[in-house]
């Protein structure tokens, strides 16, 4: 993955940066093409942690999105959801001849 920039909120552990960056970075294996550009933003509100995640294809934009109750978990779901996608767009692929 050429980029990933992960945004904190003051409420979030300045740990969760390193771990997004590493536990989103290493998707970049399922995608169908290069992976340009990745964010990933990690908020909350009260016992709820939000994180995003846009990643840019040369074609397409992939984005997800999850809530949990740990940093941890959050971000694993939001890894989960974005995997599938690439992998769904993997397979999906037209098959050049």
């Amino acid at each position: 993955m050429d980029y990933i920039q992960v945004s904190v909120a003051d409420a979030i552990p300045e740990q969760a940066r390193d771990y997004a960056s590493a536990r989103i970075g290493s998707l970049d294996r399922y995608a169908p093409d290069r992976v340009d550009f990745a964010w990933v933003g990690l908020t909350s509100d009260q016992a709820v942690i939000h994180a995003h995640a846009r990643l840019d294809l040369k074609w397409v934009e992939v984005r997800a999105y999850a809530e949990g109750g740990t940093v941890t978990e959050v971000i694993d779901l939001l890894r989960e959801r974005v995997r599938r996608q690439l992998v769904s767009m993997r397979s999906c692929a037209p098959v050049s001849h």
